[in-house]
């Protein structure tokens, strides 16, 4: 089990790092991470009334199989990050503690300081023995374009959940 956690925690910091690293030349990439729009319509952490997130400058990547949406509230530093492996075309993907495919999401209350009660995975369960999970049904993915909806439930370290539900995501595919 810490084999997939370590696994899952390492997919999820390569596919981050992907979106934020930018290359250094002159010419102009055709697709730009940063181009998509991802909403929900409840969203909280710990027990809170949920709240609506929208966030303006989310982006989209693919690399081979593995297809990555990143998300920062407008306005906040909460984040969301998807991470789903083996995706070539559209369908319903699972985030289902332990899958196979290494799918996963986490969620942050500070992208930019958030360890360990900070940081909500799907990947670790409740102190309850609830386990986190979630899905991913992307309706629409060409070269250039994804679109589709998710929802999730994640803890962090102490048992806490975070929760996303009725998300929504549009915009440019960030193909490399």
């Amino acid at each position: 089990m810490k084999r997939i956690k370590g696994a899952f925690i390492i997919t999820m910091l390569i596919a981050v790092t992907g979106i934020s690293c930018k290359k250094d030349d002159s010419k102009k990439e055709e697709n730009v991470a940063g181009a998509a729009t991802v909403t929900a319509s409840n969203y909280g952490f710990d027990g809170t009334a949920g709240a609506s997130f929208k966030s303006t400058k989310a982006g989209i990547v693919q690399v081979g199989g593995l297809w990555t949406l990143s998300a920062i509230k407008d306005g906040s530093n909460e984040s969301i990050s998807i991470v789903l492996g083996n995706v070539t075309a559209t369908g319903t993907y699972k985030l289902d503690q332990g899958n196979n495919e290494g799918n996963g999401a986490i969620m942050l209350k500070d992208f930019k300081t958030a360890t360990g009660v900070g940081a909500y995975s799907t990947d670790l369960p409740a102190t309850g023995g609830m386990t986190g999970g979630g899905e991913v049904k992307i309706t629409k993915l060409t070269a250039t374009e994804a679109e589709g909806e998710f929802y999730i439930v994640a803890h962090n370290s102490a048992g806490k959940e975070a929760f996303v539900e009725q998300g929504k995501f549009t915009g440019t595919l960030n193909k490399r």
